[in-house]
């Protein structure tokens, strides 16, 4: 049985896309108020973690417009795609 992805990973896999601290990434309540995000970066984003979660990510209905690390978290939870 394979290991469920968990919130720390998918902070780490968004704060390396958008190359700032996870630290910082947890922090963030949009996007689009950083300097390091384009609308590339958001699509490098959701393109690593459809790879993560076995291209299950991009089934997600308007995934493209959530511009926030806690909604994604959130929805990927209520998927049950993390833990």
């Amino acid at each position: 049985m394979k290991k469920k992805i968990s919130k720390k990973n998918i902070i780490e896999i968004i704060a390396k896309k958008l190359k700032m601290p996870p630290t910082q990434v947890v922090k963030l309540d949009n996007f689009s108020k950083m300097k390091s995000w384009d609308s590339l970066a958001h699509l490098e984003i959701l393109s690593a973690l459809d790879a993560k979660l076995n291209n299950k990510v991009n089934k997600i209905k308007n995934i493209s417009d959530i511009k926030s690390v806690k909604k994604i978290v959130s929805i990927l939870k209520k998927k049950s795609l993390i833990k």
